[in-house]
């Protein structure tokens, strides 16, 4: 069974769902792996981070994001398409950290 990425930005104490960009847990997966990689960023935080957001965000502004999903695919048996979906679903997600928001994620 497949897990399931959920997404969450808490602003002023809310919680308000965000789009999982009809992607499955794995595509994230592959995504986190990336991270932690190429950019020595633990992104699998277990509550809101702003700041990393905002290095994860500013990491994924120089990438060009085919070429990278193209690169991500292979190596978990993946789609490309599904996991430039996924940088873009995650890209959009970060640019709503701002201020004192945070993004906040949760796999089931």
């Amino acid at each position: 069974m497949s897990q399931i990425a959920s997404f969450y930005l808490i602003k002023n104490n809310q919680r308000q769902e965000l789009s999982d960009g009809d992607c499955s847990g794995a595509v994230y997966m592959a995504i986190w792996d990336w991270c932690e990689s190429e950019l020595d960023l633990d992104v699998r935080f277990p509550a809101p981070q702003t700041e990393l957001a905002s290095q994860l965000l500013a990491a994924l502004r120089e990438q060009d994001l085919p070429e990278l999903a193209a690169e991500i695919a292979p190596d978990w048996d993946l789609p490309t398409e599904a996991v430039q979906s996924g940088l873009n679903t995650l890209r959009s997600h970060l640019e709503l950290v701002q201020g004192d928001a945070a993004l906040l994620y949760e796999m089931t």
